[in-house]
Parts: C-alpha cells; sequence; structure tokens
C-alpha cells in the first residue's frame, strides 16, 4: 500500500513556472497547430490556485494547491467534482515532476475544434465568469469600444485577419 503524501503548496504564483511547462505536459496529446503556449489568467481563489493554460495540446483549468480550501487530493489519473460558480467542475488529477501535483480540467474537446489564440482566450475568460470569478475580471478600459461591423465579427470568429 502506497504512502499519501501531502502535496507541495505554492505560496507564490505558479503561472511563470506552469507556462513553461504546459508544452511538456500537452506531449502526446492531438495538437491544434494554431495555438501557442500562454497563461491566459492565474487567480489565488480560497487560498488555492486558478490557472488558464493555452498550449497546442489543449487550453485547460489547472488547480494547484495553495494551502487553501479548493485543494482535495486524489490520485494521479482519478476525478473529483468541484463546485465553483454555478456548476460543478470535473477535475482530473495529474503530476509532473517539477510542477507536482496538479488538477485541471479540459475547458475543449478535442483541441482541434479551436479555431486559433483568439477562441482560445475567449474560452479562458468564459471559463473565468463560469468559475464565479468575477471579482478577478480586468477593470474596463476607459476607452469605449468600437462597433464591430458584421463582416468583422465573423472574421476574428473563424480566426481570419
Amino acid at each position: 500500500m502506497s504512502e499519501i503524501t501531502a502535496p507541495v503548496t505554492w505560496q507564490t504564483d505558479p503561472a511563470p513556472l506552469l507556462a513553461q511547462r504546459c508544452v511538456i505536459l500537452g506531449e502526446g496529446l492531438a495538437a491544434n497547430p494554431a495555438l501557442s503556449a500562454e497563461v491566459c489568467w492565474c487567480v489565488r481563489e480560497r487560498g488555492d490556485w486558478l490557472v488558464a493554460v493555452i498550449a497546442p495540446g489543449f487550453v485547460r483549468i489547472f488547480l494547484l494547491p495553495g494551502g487553501g480550501e479548493l485543494w482535495g487530493h486524489i490520485p494521479v489519473g482519478q476525478l473529483r467534482y468541484l463546485a465553483l460558480g454555478r456548476m460543478d467542475w470535473r477535475f482530473f488529477a495529474g503530476h509532473d515532476p517539477v510542477l507536482g501535483d496538479y488538477q485541471f480540467v479540459d475547458l475543449v474537446q478535442p483541441v482541434s475544434a479551436v479555431l486559433g489564440m483568439a477562441a482560445a482566450r475567449l474560452l479562458a475568460s468564459d471559463a473565468l465568469l463560469a468559475l464565479g470569478l468575477v471579482a478577478h475580471l480586468p477593470a474596463p478600459s476607459e476607452e469605449p469600444s468600437k462597433p464591430v461591423s458584421r463582416r468583422g465579427f465573423l472574421r476574428a470568429f473563424t480566426g481570419r485577419r
């Protein structure tokens, strides 16, 4: 019987290291050449870390232990449900030799369905709202937004410029 050890807790922002590791974490997954590695947002919520990451192999929300109340240890490969926002999120457990234990939710499957970085960023932004993390939204800019034409909207939606 293997001994369960306490997870390493992140006291500082894990985003820089996660940004370095996200391509490695996606190895072996079907890749989308329209996507590149990027951390969209990283927030500390109830003592733990939620991080939205885009990589060629996935668009995910990671949960990393920070010593708070969201983290619950589960064996690698297992899943757990966590109530955030107005829904239950299905987190899968993983382990990386550099990051330690983490849990994640894929925002889209297959990743080939994502049309490009703009669409992936929109998924990550929508997840921030769905997770109930409205307080972490960036403040609206002082500059009023310009209206977008139907053609401009459709080009942005399909990934064309």
